[in-house]
């Protein structure tokens, strides 16, 4: 463990285009994937919500393996970047195989689906946990962190932008008449783009933050280390809800736009585009009033208002699409504050962990992080299907049921704002505030741990 030190301009851009890089893909499944699964490729809604759950399932073993494998690493450029050049091409090589529709009958596209999502998932896995994890690895100076959160999420949306708003215009304009094949095409050249965000990632950054002892494997033994951590399993809970409401949101725009609104492509991108610079506004904006005030509070706040914003979307006018535009670039300008907070903490929850069991690990408190925030991904994802399916989606159909088009409303509003509200309830429980992380963190670079630590509740744990 070293002081925190103050972080370069440009070493902060270099670590934030590795988070664009992976937001090609997180971003795409949140917002297009769905949509892409039942109407372009072909699933039903059922199946393809089913499949979002299931195959994420994967994520309770992989994501701790690779958080311990991270943590055990060790290399001359440290212990997570190395893994950025490592796993860039395959990565990008799995955006293309999820968006290729095969020539297999209707059982066999399904197999396939689940083959590539899992493909995927594995790659995002393995090079994401060490991405989110170099982070902390970074600066343990707290509002040196909360500014590099800042500037990762407010150049985050670039790469979402390439998942979400501009693939479907580049898909019509490469292949007007093969949208299919335009998609698999855009993702491709995104994915190369992807690889050389992960390459200047690599070469720009510096881990400095290192553990107090090298240990020997030991997943179990970390896994029991990271439970013992009381603000992470509140911090959990608030990651898994308040991903719960990005994904049904963000999922439903697409939906909402095609058959709500009746819109077409060009309208779906000023939705994406809008929110895509909505929220790298909101994540600019996190620094300053995280600094001016209690970002626990804040975030608290945050999650109220876009509970309250989601429920005023539902008594929206909807005969006009410039009003729902506006809703939902506000909501996504508040969201991108509450993005910067949130990796924010889970870097304080990883320092306040080191200092209450004397072992950093903190590969394995990311990728418990990660897995929360994929499975709310994939309940989110989930809840999208099966509203849909309940409410009678027909993707074969342009012009969908009164009930449909009510489910859809309902995606896009008042079931995200349950949930909202969940986790504005869960952050009343958090107790790392600023003040308290400092002392947290002055004790950690005086080699100071928690009394427990360094009792006999450490020699049951730790061997």
């Amino acid at each position: 463990m070293v002081a925190g030190v103050k972080l370069s301009v440009r070493e902060k851009v270099g670590y934030s285009l590795g988070d664009a890089a992976s937001h090609i893909v997180f971003d795409s499944s949140v917002a297009i994937l769905a949509w892409y699964y039942t109407d372009i490729y072909g699933l039903p809604p059922a199946v393809m919500g089913t499949m979002f759950l299931l195959v994420r399932i994967l994520d309770a073993i992989t994501d701790p393996i690779m958080g311990a494998i991270a943590d055990a690493t060790a290399t001359r450029w440290g212990r997570f970047r190395p893994w950025l050049l490592a796993i860039c091409v395959p990565f990008a090589v799995s955006c293309v195989l999820v968006y290729s529709i095969p020539s297999f009958s209707d059982s066999g596209k399904v197999v396939y689906a689940v083959a590539a999502y899992i493909f995927m998932t594995l790659m995002y896995t393995a090079i994401n946990i060490p991405y989110c994890s170099l982070g902390a690895a970074l600066t343990t100076d707290p509002q040196e962190s909360l500014s590099l959160q800042s500037w990762r999420f407010a150049i985050t949306p670039i790469g979402g932008a390439l998942g979400t708003a501009f693939i479907l215009p580049l898909a019509d304009f490469l292949y007007p008449a093969d949208r299919a094949t335009g998609v698999q095409v855009a993702m491709a050249i995104f994915g190369v783009i992807g690889c050389l965000m992960f390459i200047v990632c690599f070469f720009t950054t510096k881990e400095r933050v290192q553990p107090i002892k090298e240990e020997n494997l030991n997943i179990a033994r970390d896994l029991k280390i990271l439970f013992r951590n009381d603000q992470w399993r509140i911090l959990s809970v608030y990651n898994f809800t308040m991903l719960v409401a990005v994904v049904i949101r963000g999922g439903a725009v697409v939906y909402f736009v095609n058959s709500v609104l009746s819109e077409g492509a060009d309208i779906i991108s000023w939705f994406m585009l809008g929110g895509m610079f909505a929220s790298m506004f909101g994540s600019v904006l996190a620094k300053p009033f995280g600094t001016r005030f209690c970002k626990v509070k804040l975030s608290f706040w945050i999650n109220l208002l876009n509970a309250a914003l989601g429920v005023m979307c539902f008594m929206l006018p909807m005969n006009y699409w410039v009003i729902p535009l506006f809703a939902h670039i506000l909501i996504q300008l508040v969201q991108g504050g509450n993005a910067a907070i949130q990796w924010s903490m889970i870097t304080d929850a990883n320092n306040y962990g080191e200092w209450k069991t004397q072992r950093r690990i903190t590969g394995m408190n990311v990728a418990a992080n990660i897995f929360v925030i994929k499975l709310g991904v994939a309940v989110g994802g989930a809840i999208l299907g099966w509203v849909l399916a309940y409410y009678g989606y027909a993707s074969s159909s342009k012009v969908q049921s009164s009930e449909a088009l009510y489910g859809i409303v309902l995606l896009f509003s008042v079931i995200p704002s349950v949930f909202y509200l969940l986790t504005a309830i869960a952050i009343k429980f958090y107790s790392l505030t600023e003040a308290r992380m400092n002392e947290v963190v002055t004790d950690l670079n005086r080699g100071v741990f928690a009394e427990t630590a360094q009792t006999t509740e450490t020699s049951s744990v730790i061997p």
